[in-house]
């Protein structure tokens, strides 16, 4: 008598799928990190009334007490902001510009930068400021 084995298919198990591909999910929600704009370290003086800008069109530019600027996170020098901001409002046209100038900035380095917008025809500028609470 001679046995006659049946062929089995070689499957792979795909109950599980599901499930490992939750897991993955799950994980890289958890461990993904999202970097946010450090610009410099400024303290941004208070107002009694202030609105709201939005998000969309922004660029920000930072300027410290010490002279130092800095536009989305990029150190630069006084000079090249004219040429930085002409680039950026031929891709964007319709941008905004928010300064976050130090409280104990002067007023001398705050008009430098306002004129490089200028000269780079940016006109629509956002100062910055944080509202009193009350």
């Amino acid at each position: 008598m001679r046995l006659v084995r049946e062929k089995v298919e070689a499957t792979i198990p795909t109950a599980s799928m599901a499930d490992i591909a939750f897991l993955l999910l799950i994980f890289f929600m958890v461990t993904t990190t999202f970097r946010a704009e450090t610009g410099l370290q400024v303290i941004i003086p208070m107002v009694e009334a202030a609105e709201k800008m939005p998000a969309t069109n922004l660029s920000h530019v930072w300027i410290a007490k010490n002279g130092m600027v800095a536009i989305d996170d990029a150190l630069i020098s006084i000079e090249r902001i004219s040429d930085i901001m002409a680039r950026k409002r031929q891709i964007n046209p319709d941008i905004i510009v928010s300064v976050k100038a130090d409280k104990a900035t002067g007023y001398k380095l705050v008009e430098e930068v306002l004129n490089e917008f200028v000269d780079a025809s940016v006109l629509r500028i956002h100062l910055a400021a944080r509202k009193t609470r009350g």
